[in-house]
């Protein structure tokens, strides 16, 4: 045979390769853009932020971790500012709890934080092989991985 028939984009193990994948798709998404990419079968955790309600509808479910100790500051139990696998403990934690009936059922995972956090989330992503054990990273719009 000349020719592969589906070849995945990447050979990174971070990435969703779609519905064959059994991993759970995980999106980043800026708090500025959660009103737009609100999916109804996906998870929500703000990460880092207060949200609005408006940046809270839409979502099958929403965790706020932890809620901010002030103006740009981050809680003591951020998963981004945790690291040592802090952010694959939390998914799996809340995969969990989605299987015992704890919390309402969703198919994805969007993680939202500051836009200005968003490369630092990145990087625990790739540091933590839990997270890409559990979740594939998907696109979101046009960009892949992550939205600004």
């Amino acid at each position: 045979m000349l020719f592969q028939r589906a070849a995945s984009l990447s050979t990174s193990p971070l990435l969703w390769r779609g519905p064959e994948d059994q991993r759970i798709p995980l999106r980043v998404v800026s708090l500025e853009g959660a009103v737009q990419q609100a999916q109804p079968d996906s998870l929500a955790i703000f990460l880092g932020g207060s949200p609005t309600a408006a940046q809270q509808a839409g979502w099958s479910a929403v965790r706020v971790c932890p809620p901010p100790a002030g103006e740009g500051v981050h809680g003591g139990g951020c998963p981004c500012c945790q690291g040592g696998g802090y952010l694959g403990r939390l998914l799996l934690r809340l995969i969990q709890e989605r299987a015992r009936g704890e919390c309402a059922f969703f198919v994805k995972v969007s993680l939202i934080c500051p836009a200005q956090d968003m490369a630092g989330l990145m990087r625990v992503i790739h540091a933590d092989p839990l997270v890409f054990s559990l979740c594939g990273m998907e696109a979101v719009s046009s960009r892949f991985s992550c939205e600004y």
